[in-house]
């Protein structure tokens, strides 16, 4: 592995990046992490990760997106899957969307089920919803249609469409009907505050109060803090994987070669391996602070903490790797196993689970890093030696 090799990898790591095939990922990192996504584009099905996420092109498949400001302005002919601190769907979907975030605005047509949850979300007029709705708020503003039920969950709810089936609210502070409000099924709810119906308004089916039973608002109260904490975490967990598998796939599909042998390198060489991840881990720092404090040191210092930084990350991308090839050998009795995307996407997601698993996956995740940031090292030492 030549030495321009590994610069012009370190530049795709801090670059976005692009892969063209069935499934295409992006990842901004550059820009402020801003990546777009132009009209023009043709992609099946797109994984996408930044700061600022725009996406004006119509995906063929599915899109899974995450970032701090998320915008999907495109058709999509499956599903949407998409997190952020802020998140707007304009473009229709012919699938079902899950999406959750800080403040969520949909204006788009949905044909099947969606699932949104936050802190502000808004369903516009623009928009419609061909099968169920699903949400939970802090705020919650439904403006648009809905073919099937409706359930909902939050502080301050607002209904000004018509529903074609039932509304079930598990628990709202305070409950409003719009005047456009049109409730073809039954209405059942629990409110802190009486419900507001506008003049307008109308329940063809039954309406039913949940009466506020002996400690009912203590379970709710409880209630609402674990799905907070829930959502907050499966978002948390959501980046973090999308994140992995965009730089496992970078690897797996632009550097094959050094992956698969960085790969090797753990597996066969596993105590070896993590056994120098350690050294790095711990020593690397010690030697940066040793290098900043010596005024020639400096500049060397900045390139050796950069280095272990993305050493690091990279690390972490590769240990989902070598989990997938490991199973992979062990499910197909193959003691060399190609990386392909299965092996990128089973041993993503299959170690992210793990790693929710509190110390065992904990320590699993540590170790695997540990061995992938010992074989990374040890392959550049043995292209030189």
């Amino acid at each position: 592995m030549k030495l321009q090799k590994i610069a012009f990898f370190a530049l795709i790591f801090l670059s976005t990046t692009t892969i063209t095939s069935a499934a295409d990922f992006r990842l901004g990192a550059k820009n402020n992490g801003s990546v777009n996504v132009g009209v023009e584009e043709q992609i099946k099905n797109l994984y996408i990760a930044g700061n600022l996420v725009t996406v004006d092109a119509n995906i063929e498949k599915s899109v899974h997106s995450a970032g701090n400001v998320v915008n999907i302005n495109g058709n999509v002919g499956e599903s949407v899957c998409s997190a952020g601190g802020t998140v707007t769907i304009n473009g229709d979907v012919n699938g079902s969307v899950h999406t959750a975030g800080g403040s969520v605005v949909v204006g788009g047509n949905i044909t099947d089920d969606l699932f949104i949850a936050g802190g502000n979300l808004m369903i516009s007029k623009s928009a419609s919803v061909g099968g169920d709705l699903i949400a939970g708020g802090g705020t919650i503003d439904i403006q648009s249609p809905v073919a099937g039920n409706v359930y909902l969950g939050g502080g301050m709810i607002t209904i000004n469409s018509e529903i074609k089936g039932n509304v079930k609210v598990g628990q709202a502070d305070e409950l409003v009907l719009g005047s456009n409000a049109v409730i073809n099924g039954n209405l059942e709810y629990y409110s802190k505050k009486p419900i507001q119906v506008t003049d307008g308004a109308v329940v063809k089916g039954e309406t039913i109060i949940s009466e506020s039973k002996f400690g009912r608002e203590k379970e709710i109260n409880k209630g609402v803090f674990v799905g907070a904490v829930f959502a907050f975490l499966s978002i948390a967990l959501f980046i973090k994987m999308i994140g992995l598998m965009i730089v496992a796939f970078v690897l797996a599909y632009m550097f094959k070669k050094f992956t698969e042998t960085v790969t090797k390198e753990s597996l066969d060489n596993f105590w070896k391996s993590l056994g120098i991840g350690f050294v790095v881990l711990v020593l690397t720092p010690i030697a940066f602070v040793f290098l900043m404090i010596t005024l020639f040191g400096l500049w060397l210092g900045a390139l050796v903490l950069m280095a272990y930084l993305i050493s690091l990350t990279l690390s972490a991308s590769i240990a989902g790797i070598i989990f997938g090839t490991w199973l992979a050998r062990l499910v197909m009795k193959k003691k060399d196993y190609s990386v392909d995307w299965k092996i990128v996407v089973g041993g993503t997601l299959l170690l992210s689970i793990i790693g929710l698993i509190p110390l065992f996956g904990w320590i699993a995740m540590f170790v695997l890093v540990l061995v992938g940031l010992g074989a990374f090292w040890r392959t550049i030492y043995l292209s030189y030696k």
